[in-house]
């Protein structure tokens, strides 16, 4: 039973494969081609870029040749270009360092603003809460004379013709 596993044959196996690797090979030989050179592009422009962006840290390779020669003049000429870009560094993170003060000063500022609207928010949410207060105690009291006021009217009720200012009211009052 294990024997009928392989339906075809070492043969045609063999051929299969070969097809396969005739498709492709080339075509991964082409990609990996391609992948090298962009990376390789990518890798010889990275110091050129990081020069022109004012990267602080610059490779040795990013510096022209012809400033590293160890020839007198050449070699003074290397170490001012090296100054030079120490200066401009500099510069560049004095201006960004008072672009972030003033960012920060201009934050603080807000913050002081919104901590005194907020003192006087809860100015006012404890004035309106006293007054809140005032208003249910006034509510309470006039709750308790309603209560007491129809507690009385039964009694009141008890006699209708005073009550509803019948016949007997107009008699005595003309």
């Amino acid at each position: 039973m294990s024997m009928h596993l392989l339906a075809i044959s070492l043969f045609e196996l063999g051929q299969f494969l070969r097809i396969v690797l005739w498709v492709f090979l080339p075509i991964f030989v082409i990609v990996l081609l391609i992948t090298t050179y962009i990376h390789h592009r990518r890798k010889r422009q990275a110091p050129r870029l990081a020069l022109e962006a004012g990267e602080l840290l610059v490779p040795v390779e990013a510096i022209p040749a012809e400033l590293l020669q160890p020839e007198g003049d050449n070699l003074y000429k290397g170490l001012l270009w090296i100054k030079e870009k120490f200066e401009e560094y500099r510069l560049q993170s004095d201006e960004r360092m008072s672009v972030l003060k003033g960012q920060l000063d201009q934050r603080a500022a807000t913050i002081e603003a919104l901590k005194g609207e907020l003192a006087q928010a809860q100015e006012k949410i404890a004035d309106l809460s006293g007054k809140l207060e005032n208003n249910m105690e006034l509510l309470m009291k006039i709750h308790k004379e309603l209560d007491t006021s129809l507690v009385a009217k039964p009694a009141v009720a008890a006699m209708p013709e005073a009550a509803s200012g019948g016949p007997g009211e107009l008699a005595k009052e003309g």
